[in-house]
């Protein structure tokens, strides 16, 4: 049995406006997911500028015999330790990469229950029908 194209019959799709419950619900998920990242990752960095201490400074001296005064960006996050690292460290090094591993795998388990609801599961070779 040979399957039907499309043919010239143009087709529309668009993240956002998506078309039938099942795009809607997959869009939906991806948007709260993109979302939890931006504040995780974005949010984090905001933070870390807005309490850092603007008055705390070093002279550092270039090779070229110029002296130039740095903010430090010294602040509660960047002075405490968790598990042996600076705080600010371990949340971007460690936890955000964590973080977008547990997105990755919520995303499939939501995507595979999705699929399931509406039937769009493919049959694996040698499972029965």
């Amino acid at each position: 049995m040979e399957k039907q194209g499309l043919g010239t019959q143009d087709i529309n799709i668009n993240f956002f406006k998506p078309v039938g419950e099942f795009m809607t619900k997959d869009v939906a998920m991806t948007k709260i997911i993109l979302a939890v990242w931006f504040v995780a990752v974005y949010g984090f960095l905001f933070l870390l500028v807005m309490v850092a201490d603007p008055n705390d400074t070093v002279q550092v001296t270039l090779s070229t015999g110029e002296v130039v005064t740095q903010v430090t960006g010294k602040s509660f996050l960047t002075e405490m330790r968790f598990l042996g690292f600076p705080f600010h460290y371990f949340y971007m090094a460690e936890f955000c990469i964590a973080l977008f591993i547990a997105q990755c795998w919520w995303y499939c388990k939501f995507s595979d229950d999705l699929e399931a609801k509406h039937g769009k599961t493919e049959k694996k070779p040698g499972q029965p029908k």
